[in-house]
């Protein structure tokens, strides 16, 4: 059987007829709307919270930016809880980078702890003070303790005063107890918190300490304005055998020391500010 030949396309006459419909039609297609809800499909929490908790590194890095796309507003208890028990799990593994003396990212990346630190302080949950106060150190956890005032202070005490306290964490301490003296004005701290306080600062400045915590003690010390405590520093700014005695041998390091004592005494703002 014979078939015609097909005819060229833009020899036919009636397409040639249909082709500006055609082409106008196209246009108007590009610019069709894609069919919305309304609203944009929001994350399974209960899914995010598994994968945090779960063994699968890759997984847990991508759920902890899902957090971060949800908001710390729209963070339900689940996954709330997730964050919080997570950090508490980083926390320990910090712990042991410390037992063993060796670095943090041998065992654990610290960018993803200091991270998950920051969410975790972003949810303003008092639930979240234990595991922000065990995470003292990492530098993320100090003006979210200091915003939870004296809710906060007994978590902070306990690590400031604990003989198994990295330098490092008690320093945070030290600095998030000033935060909360120095925040007074607008966040009330109890007479019986205060003089815990003071007992904190008075256990830092005395005895063998790490050179860093002994300089945060001396600026808490001045801002509880306590006889007894600018008494101690005064002694540290005039004798040097005074911050000998406290295990700090290097010349330089006595010099510092001493300025700093009578910066402080001399009503020379410490840093870092609240």
């Amino acid at each position: 059987m014979l078939r015609s030949k097909p005819k060229p396309f833009m020899k036919c006459a009636h397409w040639r007829s249909l082709l500006p419909a055609l082409v106008l039609l196209s246009v108007a297609l590009l610019f069709v709307p894609a069919p919305t809800t309304g609203t944009q499909p929001q994350p399974n929490q209960r899914e995010i919270a598994d994968q945090l908790l779960g063994s699968d590194l890759r997984q847990r890095n991508e759920a902890l930016k899902a957090v971060l796309s949800i908001g710390p507003a729209k963070v339900g208890p689940e996954l709330r809880s997730a964050l919080i028990t997570l950090l508490e799990r980083q926390n320990r593994i910090v712990l042991e980078a410390q037992r063993r003396q060796v670095t943090l990212d041998t065992l654990e990346d610290p960018e993803f702890i200091s991270g998950l630190s920051r969410v975790v302080a972003e949810l303003k949950d008092p639930k979240a003070i234990p595991a922000l106060a065990g995470a003292l150190g990492m530098f993320t956890a100090i003006r979210p303790l200091a915003d939870f005032g004296e809710q906060a202070a007994p978590a902070v005490l306990e690590v400031v005063t604990s003989a198994h306290s990295h330098y490092s964490a008690v320093n945070d301490g030290l600095i998030t107890l000033r935060f909360m003296v120095e925040r007074m004005k607008s966040h009330r701290l109890s007479a019986g918190i205060l003089d815990q306080i003071r007992r904190a600062a008075e256990q830092r400045l005395s005895g063998k300490q790490y050179f860093t915590t002994l300089w945060y003690a001396i600026d808490l010390a001045v801002v509880l304005n306590d006889a007894k405590l600018r008494g101690i520093v005064k002694s540290l700014a005039s004798n040097r055998n005074e911050v000998m005695a406290r295990g700090i041998e290097d010349a330089k390091l006595i010099d510092l020391t001493q300025k700093r004592a009578a910066d402080r005494i001399a009503g020379v703002p410490a840093n870092p500010r609240p």
